[in-house]
């Protein structure tokens, strides 16, 4: 009997801007495929990152069949700025990338966070209501 593969407990967090659809009309097709470049971006920049590995190889070779993706929302770009420099002061630091559409407007967030067993999350990272251990937070759906 052989015993079933588990995902690690990684957990990739999208965080797009409400407004873009709200108030600016982007539809859902768009903003899916940004949300695509921003989770590609992020694995890109930091494929040597012990965390990023374990996202995609898994801790115990289960890889990508057991990716965790989380997609939160923050109200318009001053408030994913803010949570940009939010994360900027951490200590450890999130690996993360914002991605940014020509002619420079910041649209998504992605980050790799790590979750103890349960869903808690660790000392640096952002829970599933997107509070910090810090106490920063941002708007979830």
């Amino acid at each position: 009997m052989t015993t079933p593969k588990t995902s690690s407990n990684l957990v990739m967090q999208i965080i797009l801007r409400r407004d873009l659809m709200t108030t600016h009309g982007w539809p859902l097709g768009p903003m899916m495929a940004q949300s695509a470049h921003a989770a590609t971006a992020v694995l890109h920049v930091y494929r040597d990152h012990p965390n990023v590995k374990t996202y995609l190889e898994g801790e115990d070779g289960i890889g990508f069949l057991g990716m965790r993706k989380v997609v939160m929302e923050t109200a318009d770009e001053d408030s994913l700025r803010s949570l940009v420099s939010k994360l900027d002061s951490l200590s450890p630091k999130i690996p993360y990338h914002m991605w940014i559409e020509q002619p420079y407007v910041p649209l998504m967030l992605s980050l790799t966070k790590y979750l103890k067993n349960g869903g808690e999350m660790d000392d640096s990272g952002i829970d599933e209501q997107g509070k910090h251990s810090n106490g920063f937070g941002f708007d979830s759906q």
